[in-house]
């Protein structure tokens, strides 16, 4: 049965995953792939569902809780994000003043 309910798009990126209540737990692994709402990361560790984590990615740094954990190990862990920080300023911030304004589209790099 497939849980998606939106497209995903697959990728090999670099990430790091910090349990945000138990710092010394982190993972380096791979995404590999996104959605709108989330990221599927293969882990070499097991991270519970509804822990909350600190996800880094390039020069971007996404916050949420894990969704699901499964397999072995590298461990499938879905993570549903909640908040997302682009390159150290906050993304949601900009699109709404963006939005509020009227402006044109804004690509970020």
């Amino acid at each position: 049965m497939d849980r998606r309910f939106e497209q995903r798009y697959q990728t090999d990126l670099d990430v790091t995953v910090t349990a945000i209540d138990a710092p010394e737990r982190v993972a380096k692994g791979r995404v590999v792939d996104i959605s709108e709402s989330g990221v599927c990361a293969a882990l070499p560790l097991r991270f519970e569902p509804g822990t909350s984590i600190k996800a880094q990615v390039e020069n971007n740094t996404l916050f949420g809780y894990v969704a699901y954990c499964e397999g072995e190990q590298p461990f499938r862990t879905g993570i549903e994000v909640v908040r997302v920080l682009v390159g150290e300023s906050d993304l949601s911030r900009l699109v709404r003043a963006v939005q509020a304004e009227g402006g044109l589209p804004v690509e970020v790099k």
